[in-house]
């Protein structure tokens, strides 16, 4: 039985998710390029491996906390943990770093190289051999793919290396560590750590290609191992799309990291004297702000999805689609605010597919500073103008390009005031030439009645874009 490799739902939103990605990617890589602090780097580095041991590990169904991991890779014990628990974070801990030596060398990825790791991840785990292919037939936990026979296993995964050299100018990076990241998992070439070592495999790959390692995260992990099956049974979109998500919560990581050491850097630039306690107090100044326009954002993304589901009991030939990303988190709220860089600011995408008249169009929502008031500047806890507001703007995407909402469509933004939601509409009175204070602004600010404005934006998008409630114009055909 030889692997066949999967196919693709290529889509035009994973086409441009993918697009997308690789913009952000050049994005990081030329502030990395630019010379990263070494103690940063090292932060950084060992955030990313705590996270990555403890994760891995965990889907595995190791024991070890978050913060156990993080001790037991300081040098210290935890007593109440099974010896086994903590040799296993060790040995990934150390597999991840030599991976990362591996890089820095310029190390191909080879068959020597996967055993390597696996070796290492095996170190002192008792009764398993590391560093070699197993040498009996074995069965996977909740999956109906059988492993091929271990005597075919080296010539599987030499044809996988074959295939991934002839082929890797065909894929994405993304899509290529998908496949092969699937493909070593489907031959299970070892009697354990499979999984630990199709991760570490996908690291290796994506850091040679310029990008940043994934986390597959255990809350992740119903999805992973979903998005795994459906690969076997030939279809390996969703572990691409995980995958792409994965990648984003990475740059998120480094581009935290970035900003708050610019942060910093600028603190100390102003005020020399001034300890870290007097830094921390000025960057939660905007902390109850944050916490209140967090909740409200969450309220509006609850109301919205509601409503997408009630118009898809009632339209049967129009297909809704929506994809969800995290909301800010509060170093990237404060980042908007001082107008550092933050890649992904998408917080709600919404497909929309005609069947009628086989029309179809997106919709993101995202994330900017509100443009009339005045940038935040942390450290001297001032503004410009008026305080900063971060708000949701919407745009429309066909052909894979932004394009701005027609003006019959009313909604232009969603924020908080106060600690209401509150939204930005265009206003129907508006006529510059008019005095009337009501008049004067093309933009009025709505509070009253969330859901009845959320539902006018989708009557309007459906109406203008989709032809959802037009009349047919009479025909002799239609004629009775």
């Amino acid at each position: 039985m030889r692997y066949k490799i999967p196919n693709i739902s290529a889509s035009l939103d994973l086409n441009e998710n993918l697009k997308n990605i690789d913009k952000i990617i050049d994005n990081l890589n030329k502030r990395r390029d630019n010379g990263l602090d070494k103690d940063l780097e090292e932060r950084l580095k060992k955030h990313l491996l705590i996270s990555s041991v403890y994760n891995s590990n965990a889907i595995e169904g190791n024991k070890l906390s978050l913060r156990e991991t993080e001790i037991i890779l300081n040098g210290m014990v935890v007593n109440e943990r099974p010896l086994k628990d903590e040799i296993e974070a060790r040995s990934l801990a150390n597999a991840t770093e030599y991976l990362y030596r591996l890089i820095d060398g310029r190390e191909p990825l080879t068959q020597r190289t996967l055993l390597e790791l696996h070796n290492l991840l095996m170190n002192n785990i008792p009764n398993i051999e590391g560093g070699k292919f197993r040498t009996e037939e074995v069965s996977i936990k909740n999956s109906e793919h059988k492993p091929i026979y271990w005597t075919d296993v080296p010539s599987e995964v030499d044809e996988l290396f074959k295939w991934m050299n002839r082929n890797m100018h065909k894929y994405s990076p993304i899509i290529m560590c998908s496949i092969l990241h699937h493909w070593l998992a489907w031959i299970h070439p070892f009697s354990d750590g499979n999984g630990r070592v199709s991760r570490l495999f996908s690291n290796f790959f994506l850091l040679q290609k310029g990008f940043p390692e994934i986390v597959v995260k255990i809350g992740d992990r119903d999805r992973y191992y979903n998005a795994l099956i459906e690969a076997d049974n030939g279809d390996i979109t969703n572990l691409v799309e995980l995958f792409s998500d994965k990648i984003r919560q990475t740059v998120n990581v480094y581009e935290e990291f970035l900003n708050e050491h610019e942060r910093q850097l600028q603190w100390q630039r102003k005020y020399k004297q001034i300890g870290t306690e007097e830094y921390s107090k000025a960057k939660e100044t905007f902390s109850y702000e944050y916490e209140v326009w967090q909740n409200q954002i969450n309220v509006f993304k609850a109301l919205f999805l509601k409503n997408i589901s009630s118009l898809s009991e009632l339209l049967p030939l129009i297909t809704f689609y929506t994809k969800e990303y995290d909301i800010l988190s509060y170093s990237q709220y404060l980042d908007i605010m001082e107008d550092r860089k933050v890649s992904n600011t998408w917080y709600i995408v919404l497909s929309i597919h005609n069947k009628e008249n086989d029309k179809s169009m997106g919709f993101v929502f995202f994330f900017e500073r509100f443009r009339p008031t005045g940038k935040a500047d942390i450290v001297e806890k001032s503004t410009k103008k008026r305080p900063p507001n971060i708000k949701l703007f919407v745009t429309a995407r066909k052909d894979q390009q932004s394009i701005r909402l027609d003006r019959c469509v009313d909604l232009v933004n969603v924020g908080t005031h106060g600690d209401q939601l509150s939204f930005g509409v265009h206003n129907r009175n508006w006529d510059p030439k008019l005095k009337d204070k009501n008049s004067q602004a093309s933009i009025i600010t709505i509070k009253e009645n969330p859901s009845k404005i959320i539902r006018a934006f989708l009557d309007q998008i459906l109406f203008n874009y989709f032809d959802v409630g037009k009349k047919r114009p009479i025909t002799k055909s239609t004629r009775k």
